[in-house]
């Protein structure tokens, strides 16, 4: 035995006066009486009684000399050795997965509930020497208390654990506390989870036996672990996926992919709930097998973009899966600028896209800039495609352009020159490049031409299509600009008049953008969502390295708001914003405070998708393990023999608050005995 205080020990001098109190004898002072004959019959009573009273002072001496020693040691805080060597450190695993969000029966805890009031029985049956740390997992471990055994700062840290909508992966939760545990001389791991996804990885993990290091003291040991299963239903059905895309039939249209699982041993009739902006869109009936899933197509979105949501209107365990989010971006217009004296199958194609905002205008318009500001109400460099019909501008700024058999005019800008040559005699086209974009889904054989002429492409050009060994279509592709030239005059031509034509128009269209699908919006939950933050005000050009691509000139703090309106604040730092709560399934919502403002400004984002601002992110479970909630029939053997940890009654205090105790009640005893009747 050994004491923490031991300096505390000098306090046993305090017995000295104690006894000098106890043998002190106090001076009688003399008193006249009138007889003695009363008195002389009390003094032979106390002669029979002296011996007695004698032992009784003596006791009372050793009482309170006792209680003094206990006190004493009390301070000293003794240590005992095999109770130091028997103290235990456990290492506390709580899954916050999805599937820890089942609720086993109706106006239940959830299993997460569950699992954290036998985490607090389980601090409650702490002896005074054990420690504990709280770990939560769901595809990560977090810490949230380390070694302690103080038992109220335990309780805050397991009601700190909140449920989450990710994905389960024990595995690294368990390395975590395996590497932990290396560093204790008795550790003890305990998980609760439902044990519904294990992996051979991890199973393995818990059938082996983990080696200390070389320098434990105790080599080649077993580390415990105890495995509290919490829930066993099954009774589940969820949403697997739910993605957006781009109609293969209408440019302005979406199809949305819904897989459904039934995760539950009998079959399941619901029906599945559509909804657009909170209003009811369409529902369709399912009837499920067990463990049989459907996918299925939904389309018919020809209006703007907006928040969809989708609904399993079915009771089960686990509410989470019954609901999927996702998010339409808003499809914008392509302004497109046609410079033509005049061609009206080329502006048929043009104006039969619907997603093309179409602006025609004359050569001289073009030329005087402030003319065509007035006609159109954009300024020239505004456009996102510009096509020239048998024209060419002088110069050329940065952007996508299409020439339509131009004159021989040479450009001033050196980087866009190429050599218009001799016109060439009844060309035809003999070979074009099917894979390219621009000429997918093409056929060329047999086309009529009237007027073409021989052109050399710059150093940097692609030849898209050749009449036997001259270029009729090339493509040049730069940093900052992208030009699509054809050498031929299509009025004189039978191409206008064949299928091939709008597809090539269409296909050069969506070339120049690079968007023949759409930006999807969506994450797994779990998952960081990274945001290239440009400025407020500006238009972002993938390409372009401007000013406002500097970290001082973007926005300081991004505010999002997700679930349960829920807000954050996020920093921006060299233009990018990382968020990395994404904790819970549903629709989050990017603003910029701009801190130069009053007021919350709109985000102008990467590649926005607007919905209100063009800042919302739909964030998903959509995972078809999560919805089987049932346990693993892997790890049930290591179940069957795991039970909670308990502690010695006798050793739930340390040593001294006994002795405190004890002092307490000798004292008791000693007025009980001496004092109380002295009194009496």
């Amino acid at each position: 035995m050994n004491f923490l205080f031991p300096t505390s020990l000098f306090l046993f001098g305090l017995a000295i006066p104690v006894v000098a109190l106890y043998i002190l004898k106090l001076r009688r002072r003399r008193e006249p009486v009138s007889t003695l004959m009363f008195w002389e019959e009390l003094f032979k009573e106390r002669q029979t009684t002296s011996l007695f009273q004698r032992l009784k002072h003596l006791l009372s001496l050793l009482l309170q000399l006792l209680f003094l020693a206990l006190l004493v040691l009390a301070i000293a805080r003794p240590q005992f050795a095999f109770i130091t060597k028997s103290a235990r450190q456990f290492i506390l695993i709580i899954d916050r997965s999805a599937s820890m969000n089942a609720i086993e029966h109706p106006d239940g805890p959830t299993r997460l509930e569950s699992a954290k009031q036998h985490a607090h029985r389980t601090v409650a049956g702490l002896r005074f020497m054990d420690e504990m740390a709280v770990v939560s997992f769901h595809t990560r471990p977090v810490i949230h208390s380390p070694f302690t055994h103080h038992q109220k700062s335990l309780r805050a840290a397991i009601e700190d654990i909140q449920p989450t909508d990710i994905s389960t992966n024990l595995e690294p939760a368990l390395d975590l506390a395996f590497a932990i545990a290396q560093t204790k001389p008795n550790p003890e791991i305990v998980i609760f989870s439902d044990f519904q996804s294990v992996s051979e990885e991890l199973l393995a993990k818990l059938h082996s036996k983990t080696e200390q290091s070389e320098d434990s003291q105790k080599p080649n040991a077993d580390i415990k672990h105890r495995l509290i299963q919490v829930g066993k239903t099954q009774d589940n059905v969820g949403i697997t996926q739910f993605r957006v895309r781009k109609s293969l039939v209408n440019a302005f249209d979406y199809q949305t992919l819904l897989r459904v699982v039934n995760a539950s041993e009998e079959e399941k009739q619901f029906n599945v709930e559509l909804y657009f902006k909170e209003n009811l869109f369409d529902v369709r009936p399912y009837t499920l097998a067990p463990g049989e899933s459907k996918s299925e197509i939904f389309s018919n979105f020809a209006f703007e973009g907006g928040k969809l949501k989708a609904v399993l209107d079915v009771q089960d365990a686990l509410p989470t899966d019954n609901i999927a989010y996702a998010t339409l971006p808003k499809r914008e217009l392509i302004s497109v600028l046609l410079v033509t004296t005049g061609n009206p199958f080329l502006e048929k194609a043009l104006a039969v896209d619907e997603q093309l905002k179409l602006s025609v205008v004359t050569p001289a318009a073009y030329a005087s800039n402030a003319s065509l500001e007035s006609r159109s109400g954009q300024d020239k460099n505004a456009y996102q495609v510009v096509i020239f019909d048998r024209y060419s501008p002088p110069t050329l700024d940065d952007g996508n352009y299409m020439f339509i058999y131009p004159p021989a005019l040479d450009t001033a800008d050196t980087e866009v020159k190429w050599h218009i040559g001799a016109p060439l005699k009844t060309p035809i086209i003999t070979d074009w490049d099917r894979t390219h974009p621009i000429l997918r889904h093409v056929h060329l054989e047999n086309v009529q031409i009237g007027e073409a002429y021989q052109i050399t492409p710059p150093p940097t050009g692609q030849v898209l299509a050749r009449s036997f060994e001259d270029a009729v279509l090339f493509v040049d592709t730069t940093a900052n600009r992208k030009i699509v030239f054809a050498a031929i005059n299509i009025l004189q031509s039978d191409l206008p008049l064949r299928i091939a034509f709008p597809v090539i128009i269409a296909n050069t269209i969506q070339w120049f953008q690079q968007n023949s699908g759409i930006q999807e919006y969506h994450l797994h939950t779990g998952e960081v969502l990274k945001q290239r933050i440009e400025q407020v005000g500006t238009i972002y050009q993938p390409a372009l390295k401007t000013e406002s691509d500097s970290p001082q000139n973007a926005p300081k703090l991004v505010k999002i708001t997700g679930p349960g309106d829920k807000t954050w604040e996020i920093p921006v730092e060299r233009g990018e914003m990382l968020f990395d709560q994404t904790q819970r399934a549903g629709f989050y919502e990017l603003k910029i405070e701009d801190t130069s403002l009053s007021e919350t400004t709109e985000l102008e984002t990467a590649d926005s998708t607007e919905e209100n601002g063009g800042t919302v992110w739909a964030v998903n479970l959509a995972d078809e393990t999560e919805s089987y909630i049932a346990t693993d029939s892997a790890v049930e053997n290591l179940l069957e023999e795991s039970v909670l940890p308990k502690g010695a009654a006798l050793l739930h205090y340390p040593p001294w608050v006994y002795l405190v105790f004890l002092a307490v009640g000798l004292s008791v005893i000693e007025w009980f005995l001496y004092q109380r009747r002295s009194i009496d």
